[in-house]
């Protein structure tokens, strides 16, 4: 069972590599392309993409079973970064970020999957911790190895080394997890179990924590990286190091805070973590200077708040489901790709009417407290 997790941390951890290099370049590098006022649009197709394939994604999980189908995306995943490498076509850039995006949806629903049949409910805080700190070690490594190795080069050099690690990945799925068991999974039609997970009061509030969690990343990861590149002047380089130092909460936190949970549960832990973000957010909309280090520390103490829900938020959750719900993961998953629709969308409108960029980080803050509000509805008898 241990060995079989450590597996499953080893293909999280190699997994988030190339997300991790790609993820904050994403939208600089599309709008080379299209421009700074579309990306948002290419995100939104993305995200669309995705939602089709988290309600797709259990009935073939069912029928080809979960070794099989992470393979299968794990190869998509890896050709759409290699396309992006080499293409000079716009709609070749458009077409193949849109599937990346949508693989890499599946393939954290699919890593869901597989880490739930191996955990056992008094331990899934901790073991979601672990799984969270090794995933996000890969985030702070690829940000170093950006700041100060890749940063100097082309962006088409992070895809291919990106499309590199997502073949490394695959081959470990492909030799060491091929012994995973499926269980029975549920046989429930799409609308059936999206109508069944929403009238779950439990379900439906750790829903809604994620999504503001995933609107709150969706901002960050699109719009903060044209912000300090495009309006602040700050090279790629600086930008990494930066987010290298800015991602170590979620090496620090998860762990600890995985083990207190299963013990007292996530009212208060979620309510300081929104707390956290709201109050750091709020500060970034002062900072009009292209500082290095105060940009460090504030970006480090938003994702003290993001690193704290995103474990809190995740124990609730799959405290609440079965092994065989795959079709519950696959809802809860889709917080993201509904994040990567609204939030653009909302972008659109917002920048219409704002006197200038940083103003989204007035707004972001608000939300976070909203968060605080949401974490409070949470009783004793809900954990």
């Amino acid at each position: 069972m241990k060995h079989s997790r450590k597996i499953i941390y080893l293909a999280g951890f190699l997994f988030s590599l190339p997300i991790a290099l790609a993820s904050y370049i994403n939208s600089s590098f599309m709008a080379s392309f299209v421009g700074e006022r579309l990306v948002g649009v290419i995100y939104i197709f993305g995200s669309i993409a995705s939602i089709l394939a988290l309600l797709l994604a259990p009935k073939i999980f069912q029928k080809i079973g979960g070794y099989k189908f992470l393979l299968l995306i794990a190869l998509l995943g890896a050709l759409s970064f290699f396309v992006l490498a080499v293409t000079q076509n716009v709609w070749s850039v458009i077409l193949m970020f849109i599937l990346g995006f949508s693989m890499n949806t599946l393939i954290v629903f699919s890593l869901d999957e597989i880490l739930k049949i191996f955990s056992k409910d008094p331990a899934i805080g901790q073991i979601r911790g672990i799984y969270l700190i090794v995933c996000n070690l890969a985030w702070i490594l690829s940000q170093l190895l950006f700041g100060t190795i890749l940063g100097g080069f082309s962006l088409r050099i992070i895809y291919f080394s990106g499309f590199v690690l997502m073949l490394i990945f695959f081959l470990v799925s492909f030799f060491n997890l091929k012994n995973i068991p499926d269980p029975q999974y549920d046989k429930i039609k799409s609308y059936k179990y999206i109508r069944e997970f929403f009238r779950k009061k439990n379900l439906f509030r750790a829903y809604g924590l994620s999504f503001l969690l995933q609107f709150f990343y969706c901002w960050m990861v699109v719009y903060t990286p044209i912000y300090l590149h495009a309006h602040l002047g700050m090279p790629w380089k600086e930008i990494g190091l930066i987010f290298a130092f800015m991602l170590l909460p979620f090496s620090l936190i998860p762990f600890q805070l995985g083990k207190y949970a299963d013990r007292i549960g996530e009212r208060k832990i979620l309510m300081f973590g929104f707390t956290i973000a709201a109050l750091a957010t709020f500060s970034l909309f002062f900072v009009q200077v292209d500082w290095l280090w105060l940009w460090a520390v504030l970006l480090f103490a938003t994702r003290v708040g993001a690193a704290t829900i995103e474990v809190m938020s995740d124990a609730y959750f799959f405290k609440h489901i079965k092994p065989e719900n795959d079709e519950f993961v696959g809802v809860y998953r889709s917080a993201s790709p509904i994040a990567y629709i609204l939030g653009p969308l909302a972008a659109v409108l917002i920048f219409i009417f704002i006197p200038s960029f940083n103003f989204i980080y007035v707004i972001l803050g608000t939300l976070m407290l909203y968060g605080v509000y949401l974490s409070s509805t949470i009783r004793k008898s809900d954990i």
